[in-house]
């Protein structure tokens, strides 16, 4: 029986298999790319928009929460992990102080506390994912000086957790901490920190 009818409807299959693939992956590709992000970010991720439309109510609720007291700044901004692979953006809320001269630069728990409870739930209602971390200003002669949240986030949540709904790590000889809130695809992250 011949069969040279089959071949042409083989290459025929196989061109538009071909094709799909390529307008999927292209697709998946340029999403972020025409966002200004790398392009192998994840397409449905936060996407620049998402983030610069969340910082505005983000630093409100910060300014109007006063939890940052006459001692700290507390500044909300666009931040990655990284834009050489997944940029995974979100928005950092950095605590810094507001008296380069001050030397207590431990941030009381307190004052995350009260950080937390002001931004998460903005972060859940803009749907992106927030982070508070250490912030550091210039002094006059060009150093940096530095919030510590460590002693912080210790008293709160423990040197090290992680669960589907948020993580804090700290590490205390360094004074380097954050507690990020995966409000992008959650809510009642308060809750699940024990803070709500």
């Amino acid at each position: 029986m011949p069969t040279g009818g089959r071949a042409p409807i083989r290459g025929a299959l196989a061109a538009v298999l071909a094709a799909t693939i390529a307008v999927v992956l292209s697709g998946c590709f340029m999403i972020p790319l025409v966002d200004g992000r790398s392009p192998f970010d994840d397409p449905v991720g936060s996407s620049e928009s998402d983030i610069e439309k969340a910082i505005s109510p983000i630093q409100a609720a910060l300014d109007e929460s006063g939890a940052g007291g006459d001692r700290w700044h507390l500044v909300a901004e666009s931040a990655s992990e990284n834009c050489e692979g997944p940029c995974n953006l979100y928005v950092a809320v950095r605590v810094e102080p507001a008296d380069v001269h001050d030397p207590d630069r431990w941030v009381s728990e307190e004052v995350l506390r009260e950080t937390l409870i002001a931004v998460v739930p903005v972060a859940e209602s803009q749907r992106v994912d927030v982070a508070v971390v250490s912030g550091y200003r210039k002094n006059e002669y060009g150093g940096l000086v530095s919030a510590e949240l460590s002693t912080a986030v210790e008293s709160l949540f423990g040197e090290r957790v992680r669960s589907d709904q948020f993580s804090a790590t700290s590490d205390e000889s360094y004074g380097d901490a954050e507690v990020h809130a995966f409000t992008r695809t959650h809510t009642n992250v308060l809750a699940s920190m024990g803070l709500g």
